[in-house]
């Protein structure tokens, strides 16, 4: 059987920090990510996952968008 998602205007849509918050212990717990090459990781998986969140609760037609909203953005 199919899930279903009840519709948005029924339930209240979290904000990116509800979201974000119960992963906070949990990250901490984690250990970091590590390159497998020689250049350095340029972004850090809570970064990446703070992203990856943002851009379904905004809904952005692509990563390129969000990347655009991420730059002039002064919010987030």
């Amino acid at each position: 059987m199919p899930y279903t998602v009840e519709p948005w205007n029924k339930r209240k849509i979290p904000s990116l920090h509800e979201l974000v918050t119960p992963l906070q212990d949990e990250l901490k717990t984690m250990a970091p990510l590590k390159p497998q090459g020689n250049k350095p990781l340029q972004i850090e998986f809570e970064h990446q996952l703070n992203a990856l969140i943002y851009f379904h609760l905004e809904e952005h037609t692509s990563g390129t968008h969000l990347l655009q909203v991420l730059k002039e953005d002064s919010l987030v």
